[in-house]
């Protein structure tokens, strides 16, 4: 719950409350992937995909969203990278395609998702949504 509530909000914002309609919208089912860094049995990061509910794109109905969040005190440390690189390994071996949105003004998160093969792909959620998409690698 914690790493979708930092997943609903931008880091200069206050978390919203556990209950928001924002986080509750993030939160997996138990047929979503989700992979999560924990220490001391606190998670410092954690990326997941849902397939529930609207879909992103048109076009892309069933298509699993990618949702991601790590804690403010380990930025910047590669986790996000781990992360985001075992998840979407993981949509290469289910032969799936991944989309997500990000907010435009998230600079770090938009330079992460494009190195890990996400492209725009339209406007997504909220006034400054971007919509991107990556298509599964075959081997």
């Amino acid at each position: 719950m914690l790493m979708a509530r930092h997943a609903a909000t931008l880091e200069d914002r206050p978390l919203p409350a556990a209950y928001a309609e924002d986080v509750i919208e993030l939160l997996p089912s138990g047929e979503d992937v989700v992979l999560v860094i924990e220490q001391d049995r606190s998670p410092l990061g954690a990326a997941w995909w849902t397939t529930r509910g609207e879909s992103l794109l048109e076009g892309f109905q069933g298509v699993p969203e990618v949702s991601m969040a790590i804690a403010p005190e380990v930025r910047g440390q590669g986790l996000g990278t781990e992360l985001l690189q075992a998840l979407v390994a993981e949509g290469d071996k289910q032969r799936r395609p991944l989309v997500l949105n990000v907010h435009l003004r998230n600079t770090a998160a938009l330079n992460l998702y494009m190195s890990c093969g996400f492209r725009v792909a339209g406007a997504g959620r909220g006034w400054f949504g971007v919509a991107m998409a990556r298509q599964f690698r075959r081997e």
